[in-house]
């Protein structure tokens, strides 16, 4: 896997569309409604969180990169 410090966007797009199904990639995207939209590249995780950190916090424990604390 390449370093996404030295892709170009069309790279890590690429990249991201040719590992199938797998969590390479998590979007935290406002939706004008005052939360924000949380995907994976696996596409079997999307949910909305009430904030930017929350939204990443999650992402974090979707990928297994942080416990799921309370």
């Amino acid at each position: 896997m390449s370093n996404v410090m030295h892709d170009s966007p069309t790279e890590f797009l690429h990249e991201v569309a040719s590992e199938g199904g797998r969590c390479v990639a998590q979007s935290v995207i406002p939706d004008g409604e005052g939360t924000y939209r949380c995907a994976c590249s696996c596409e079997r995780w999307e949910i909305t969180a009430p904030s930017r950190e929350e939204g990443l916090r999650l992402a974090r424990v979707h990928t297994g990169s942080e416990k799921d604390t309370p």
